[in-house]
């Protein structure tokens, strides 16, 4: 990492924050329970909002717990406490992290910095969503008005460029001799159609913006853009990851699957893809399959938020 830039000050705080993660069997009902009451996700208002909630956990929880027990402990906090520890290196700044659906929850941490007149917030998801960086918001205005949010990077070049290393690494494992036809998968966490177009959310568009960017540096590639992680009976944007897996494996293709909207590992990247969507890759015939590393706690990413922060504190 580069050299620190010290931006400390005692009347501001920074919090960098995410969704959260289960890493154990008593993780599962506040986190499933925490997401769908969340008005963002599911917009009822109670009772009907919490009995709706209530259902879908009660159909959820088996399946959750089957993925905590086929992929492991989340690592979301491990990564992200890690995150925040370069970033006190680089930054030498009050710093904390806190998550949305699990501990340690955005209240918690709201209740440590009653002391700071401005809380700098910083979302580890690269596009915009009001589903997940609106809903942390919400949250954080629900319980402090010093809050400040430091935009998403999904255009940023630093970001990009660290993606596209990720990509270029993942090639590198294929046989050489298959290089040349891999086609590179970009998966995104799904929406409900209806949701999107009703709060005009940009997540697709800057979804496909961060694809475009990206696979620009990869002129002799095909490129393709799915969608993961649907979620009951309503219309989800398509076309799936799952399909395209199986479309691509059965004309015999190498499949590199780029993770473009999760930064730091999760269900989403260990189980659905490199379980459930490297065994459909191998099912219809994949000639290989491989998934390009998330960017987690890498300097470069870390040296990019610390930039972020610097010139949002800086612009005020």
């Amino acid at each position: 990492m580069q050299c620190s830039h010290n931006v400390k000050n005692s009347r501001q705080a920074i919090v960098i924050v995410s969704t959260g993660g289960i890493a154990k069997i008593s993780d599962i009902p506040q986190f499933l329970l925490g997401m769908f009451t969340d008005k963002r996700i599911l917009p009822y208002s109670r009772p009907v909002g919490f009995l709706l909630a209530v259902a879908i956990i009660a159909l959820r929880w088996p399946k959750t717990y089957s993925i905590l027990k086929r992929s492991g402990p989340s690592p979301v906090i491990f990564y992200t406490r890690s995150i925040v520890k370069k970033l006190k290196i680089l930054l030498k700044a009050d710093l904390f992290f806190a998550m949305r659906y699990t501990k340690p929850k955005i209240a918690e941490i709201v209740n440590e910095l009653t002391n700071y007149e401005k809380i700098f917030i910083v979302s580890l998801l690269p596009q915009f969503s009001y589903t997940t960086v609106g809903s942390f918001m919400d949250k954080f205005e629900k319980v402090s008005k010093k809050s400040i949010r430091i935009d998403t990077f999904y255009k940023d070049k630093e970001y990009i460029d660290i993606v596209g290393q990720k990509i270029e690494d993942a090639i590198e494992k294929i046989p050489e001799h298959l290089r040349k036809e891999a086609v590179l998968l970009f998966s995104a966490h799904s929406l409900p159609i209806s949701l999107a177009e009703k709060t005009k959310d940009p997540y697709i568009k800057q979804v496909k913006e961060s694809v475009e960017l990206t696979a620009k540096r990869f002129p002799k590639h095909r490129y393709e853009l799915a969608f993961q992680s649907k979620l009951g009976p309503a219309k989800w944007f398509n076309p799936t990851s799952a399909d395209k897996v199986t479309e691509l494996a059965k004309k015999h293709l190498p499949i590199v699957m780029v993770p473009i909207s999760f930064v730091v590992d999760n269900s989403e990247t260990i189980y659905e893809i490199d379980l459930l969507y490297k065994a459909l890759a191998e099912k219809w015939g994949a000639s290989y399959f491989v998934r390009a590393d998330c960017i987690n706690d890498d300097d470069r990413f870390v040296e990019l938020i610390a930039k972020r922060i610097r010139e949002k504190i800086n612009d005020l």
